[in-house]
């Protein structure tokens, strides 16, 4: 790499790095997040598109909608270790100054109320864009955004409260 300096070639490096880490990430992906990104790829959310594994600074986001500057975190039992929400505090931190909202969701959640975090997923895109749907594809969208009278808001903004020190490692 001629010509190049060494922070050029080092954030060079770091591209590819970056790019070989996303891919290792989706390969390796829990069934969750399987079957949560069957439910958003291809614009098949309300026409809204989302990534996998978006690279954003030294952080991955699980699943980054750009229209709607919005990330959706699928979490395990490995988030309610203290370390571990720590490094999720100082990440939520950074993604706030970026304006990129995060939502998350703990796996169990996800396995007991799918309907209910895509509606909470569906809220936070439109309350961000100020669109009820994307009319793209309409053919081949899955989730149809509900009638506004038939929403019922959840009353808390954050659908998963980080536990509590004592309840770490439950419910995953």
């Amino acid at each position: 790499m001629r010509g190049l300096n060494y922070s050029q070639l080092s954030a060079i490096l770091f591209r590819v790095s970056s790019i070989q880490t996303a891919r290792q990430l989706r390969r390796d992906q829990t069934d969750e997040e399987k079957e949560l990104w069957r439910a958003l790829r291809s614009h098949r959310f309300a026409g809204f598109k989302f990534r996998r594994q978006h690279p954003v600074g030294i952080y991955f986001l699980d699943f980054y909608c750009a229209a709607a500057r919005l990330d959706v975190e699928l979490d395990g039992f490995q988030h309610g270790v203290p370390e571990q929400m720590q490094h999720d505090e100082k990440r939520s931190t950074f993604l706030k100054e970026q304006d990129i909202e995060e939502l998350r969701f703990w796996n169990h959640q996800w396995r007991k109320n799918r309907e209910g975090c895509l509606l909470a997923i569906w809220d936070a895109l439109q309350r961000r864009t100020g669109c009820v749907q994307v009319i793209k594809n309409v053919e081949e969208q899955r989730f149809v955004p509900p009638g506004e009278e038939s929403i019922q808001r959840p009353t808390e903004s954050n659908p998963s409260p980080r536990p509590a020190p004592r309840l770490a490692g439950r419910g995953s």
